[in-house]
């Protein structure tokens, strides 16, 4: 279970969560299919594949949402409203207008619904709570959003907010172009620079000396950075975002080939349990020293709102 890219959120009041309520809360929304006149359906599943909603490695909890969708291309409804449009305008010798077209548009939905492949997906969740972080295995923000609101469903209220630091990441990444990011951190060879005060103007870099003069020209010239590959300790390399979020995550083979050791037989439930705390374990320190470098938490997350 190697997260790919990240999206953090920052409970904003303490949370003492138990696994059973949890559980349950977790239960009312569990995934069901979609019914023949739905469009989506989203809950709960195993993250294991097995009976447990939760999937548990001490303070670290790991949790997973299915999403299913009907496939109905608009091509496929526009041509038959189209054809139904003619048939009625012919039949009645009259025109029809753009109002009476979106409501034959919703009657041809609802005749296509039923006959309409289906495709799923499964967005992974990371609950720390040592750290009272919830992090998803995903960069979208609507998607994580749309977790977050059902995960609200589910356990009656969750005070949470984006990850939100004193120092904001552009700031931080501009300044560790123009000198070098704290020793812990190599610059890797791409990057994304924007001018904020024309969001056309986009610079993306890749496979460049980030030191480079022509780099600090254009940082000089009042371009700030938005995306910075970087390395961690050799433990992980990853690109960070002006959202303080992570893409496209990639670990070390050590990292790896530790997980695989201690699975010779392949079993998949320690396969996943050796994945998730070297994971953990990594990206907890991560996230912790970039908090650090970023001056601290927000003070907004100690006067939280009531959700």
């Amino acid at each position: 279970m190697w997260f790919k890219a990240l999206r953090i959120y920052q409970l904003t009041r303490p949370q003492t969560w138990q696994s059973q309520s949890f559980e349950e809360g977790l239960a009312k929304q569990a995934f069901q299919p979609c019914m023949a006149q739905q469009e989506q359906s989203l809950g709960w599943i195993s993250p294991t594949g097995q009976a447990q909603l939760i999937h548990q490695q001490g303070d670290q909890w790991l949790i997973a949402l299915k999403i299913e969708e009907k496939i109905l291309p608009k091509s496929v409804i526009n041509e038959q409203v189209q054809l139904l449009a003619e048939q009625r305008a012919a039949s009645e010798q009259r025109t029809i207008g753009r109002k009476e077209k979106q409501q034959l548009a919703e009657e041809v939905k609802i005749t296509l619904l039923p006959q309409a492949f289906t495709r799923s997906r499964q967005l992974h969740l990371w609950i720390d709570l040592q750290q009272q972080r919830l992090i998803f295995n995903h960069s979208s923000e609507k998607l994580c959003e749309l977790a977050l609101n059902l995960l609200r469903e589910s356990l009656g209220s969750l005070p949470v907010i984006p990850l939100n630091t004193q120092l904001t990441s552009t700031q931080v990444m501009t300044q560790w172009l123009i000198d070098q990011p704290a020793q812990d951190f190599t610059l890797l060879d791409q990057c994304e620079l924007r001018d904020p005060e024309d969001s056309q103007a986009v610079v993306r870099c890749k496979g460049q000396d980030l030191q480079s003069e022509e780099i600090r020209q254009l940082v000089a010239h009042g371009q700030q950075v938005t995306q910075l590959r970087l390395d961690w300790q050799d433990q992980v390399q990853f690109t960070l975002t002006d959202q303080l979020g992570f893409k496209t995550l990639q670990y070390a083979d050590q990292l790896i080939e530790e997980a695989a050791d201690v699975n010779p037989d392949q079993d998949p439930l320690i396969a996943l349990d050796a994945e998730f705390i070297l994971m953990t374990n990594c990206l907890s320190g991560l996230i912790d020293r970039l908090i650090q470098l970023h001056e601290g938490l927000h003070s907004a997350l100690h006067t939280p709102p009531e959700l």
